[in-house]
């Protein structure tokens, strides 16, 4: 993304999507291109998927939000970080 210099926003390509809150953070916005007839790419469906949840099942979320919290204090092993990733751990 292309910083704004006049400190109004950051501008976004127009062949990119992007999910981002407004509203001082209590809105959540999604902002997809124009793809014409072609299908979105499925990194953009899932900022989709992730915005209709937010917006129809806030329970969900905040249960979620509170799950990485509780994940967090509790040190939760989640398997290798990304600098411990190489192919020799695919199956």
């Amino acid at each position: 993304m292309a910083q704004d210099t006049t400190g109004t926003g950051t501008m976004i390509p127009p062949t990119e999507a992007a999910l981002f809150t407004s509203g001082n953070m209590t809105e959540l916005e999604l902002v997809l291109p124009d793809m014409g007839d072609s299908d979105l790419p499925e990194i953009a469906i899932f900022l989709v998927a992730c915005a209709m949840r937010f917006h129809s099942d806030p329970d969900f979320v905040q249960e979620q939000l509170e799950w990485l919290v509780r994940a967090h204090d509790e040190e939760v092993d989640e398997g290798l970080r990304p600098d411990q990733l190489n192919s020799a751990n695919d199956d």
